[in-house]
């Protein structure tokens, strides 16, 4: 018998018990689901993090401080001073604060920058400006907002001009930031930034919580990453555990392991559901030979050999489980789709997951199917014929 015989032949049964097949396939299209989407989840949070790490280039590093020292400070002047003639530098210190235009109040978070955080942070502008050097130098009283601030307070208007009253002090609005949606270090859209000198007496504290070092090259970085190490030694002498110097491509690294464990680690999860589904295929089949004895017997007696009897057997659980993997990979792929067009986190379905998913299923066909098919094979005709 062709292989296409068998096929054949193994739907023709299949489809004999609808409701039994649908049920035997189950457990291969829910394992074969979660493996998709469990795997595209992992996968696209890998992508998310990268672009917005990589975003930012791999030529950055991040000092951060937190002490517990309450007489201990890293003010802006200190974080100045680690930079070279080459780099540029910015702080980030965040509050929330009570922010009021006309008669809507609410709390928001106000950060204190400097004029090279938009290039470092790779912020775009659709309308006005952003902090310059002259508003940093003489803590004026301006600030650069998000588009969902712009759209809340502002709604159709143009903000530029228009004043927003922060924890009571009046601050021009100069320029409004494009949409950016929600990243790991929070949305733009969603903040209010000041200058660093008016932040430091709005907030009423020259600490600053967390700066960046942008160098020229990715080269650089390194170098970059010990020099400040050094430099921040001889600030706090006395207590080293207060700051952390990160390279940003080493904090890239990081997450995307971090991604891929949790990648593998959800497709392991879900492998659990095609090893029990796997099960059910092997005691469905089991009932079928049991069920199907005389018919092995028949086939014996006109001249079907063991080989013969055992490929039967196998290729219908080999199309059993094909059958769940593909419906489990079109439910994955149409959710993924649903969860995309549905939300702002975009998922996309790889041809390898799809690869590994219909590969996983015969493996789970040929694996749990061979107990029955040698069962099967191994069958006397004579003892076969005289069953019930």
């Amino acid at each position: 018998m062709s292989l296409f015989q068998s096929v054949k032949l193994a739907l023709k049964q299949l489809l004999s018990a609808k409701f039994r097949t649908f049920l035997t396939m189950l457990g291969i299209i829910i394992g074969v689901f979660s493996v998709i989407l469990l795997v595209s989840i992992g996968e696209a949070i890998s992508k998310n993090v990268s672009t917005q790490l990589g975003d930012m280039g791999s030529n950055l590093v991040s000092i951060s401080f937190q002490s517990d020292n309450p007489n201990e400070k890293f003010t802006y002047k200190d974080a100045t001073s680690l930079l070279k003639e080459s780099e540029i530098g910015s702080p980030e210190v965040m509050r929330n604060m009570e922010v009021r235009t006309g008669d809507k109040t609410a709390t928001k978070q106000v950060t204190g920058i400097n004029e090279d955080y938009v290039s470092i942070k790779n912020l775009e502008l659709i309308s006005g400006r952003f902090c310059s050097s002259v508003d940093v130098q003489y803590a004026q009283k301006v600030t650069v907002i998000g588009s969902e601030i712009a759209k809340s307070y502002f709604k159709n208007q143009n903000p530029i001009g228009k004043y927003v009253q922060i924890s009571g002090a009046r601050y021009v609005v100069i320029g409004v930031l494009k949409e950016k949606g929600e990243s790991l270090f929070g949305s733009a859209d969603k903040k209010l930034f000041i200058p660093i000198s008016s932040a430091v007496r709005l907030f009423k504290s020259d600490s600053i919580d967390l700066y960046y070092i942008q160098t020229q090259t990715t080269e650089q970085v390194s170098t970059t990453v010990e020099q400040t190490k050094e430099k921040m030694n001889q600030l706090f002498p006395n207590d080293k555990e207060a700051y952390t110097v990160v390279n940003q491509q080493q904090a890239l690294d990081t997450f995307d392991n971090i991604t891929k464990t949790l990648t593998l680690g959800l497709g392991a999860i879900a492998g659990i559901s095609l090893l029990v589904g796997g099960i059910g295929i092997m005691n469905i089949m089991l009932v079928s030979v049991s069920e199907r004895t005389r018919e092995i017997g028949i086939r014996k007696a006109i001249g079907a050999g063991n080989r013969a009897i055992l490929m039967q057997f196998l290729i219908e659980s080999i199309v059993l489980s094909l059958l769940g993997g593909i419906i489990g990979i079109l439910l994955g792929i149409f959710t993924a789709q649903l969860v995309t067009a549905v939300s702002n986190f975009e998922m996309r379905v790889s041809a390898s997951t799809i690869l590994i998913a219909v590969s996983f299923s015969m493996f789970i066909g040929v694996v749990f199917g061979v107990i029955p098919a040698q069962k099967a094979s191994k069958k006397m005709p004579i003892d076969a014929l005289r069953a019930d």
